[in-house]
């Protein structure tokens, strides 16, 4: 649960970041206030990738998968709507594995 929690979460805040990287190749002008709080948006971001990765540690540890996974789920974080797609495929896997 804390996983797909910062799964989420981290998902979200990459896709604000990500828009806001738009204003880069004039997608479209943004205003000083503007600009501030995406700064502040992406350091937020970056926090609170930090505390997914731990988590995705702790996951990963738990469920004792290979490396590869451990790579994917760290490009969740990183990679715009990985996370997502991610989320869904990794909580089905552990709730059947928890039941079986």
């Amino acid at each position: 649960m804390r996983y797909r929690v910062m799964a989420i979460i981290t998902g979200s805040l990459l896709i604000l970041v990500f828009l806001g990287m738009l204003r880069y190749v004039g997608v479209f002008e943004a205003s000083e206030s503007v600009e501030s709080a995406l700064g502040i948006l992406a350091q937020v971001h970056g926090f609170v990738y930090i505390v997914y990765l731990v988590t995705v540690l702790q996951l990963w540890l738990q469920a004792r998968w290979g490396y590869g996974r451990l790579a994917t789920l760290f490009l969740g974080g990183i990679v715009p709507l990985l996370s997502f797609f991610v989320e869904h495929r990794v909580t089905r896997e552990v709730r059947a594995a928890q039941e079986g």
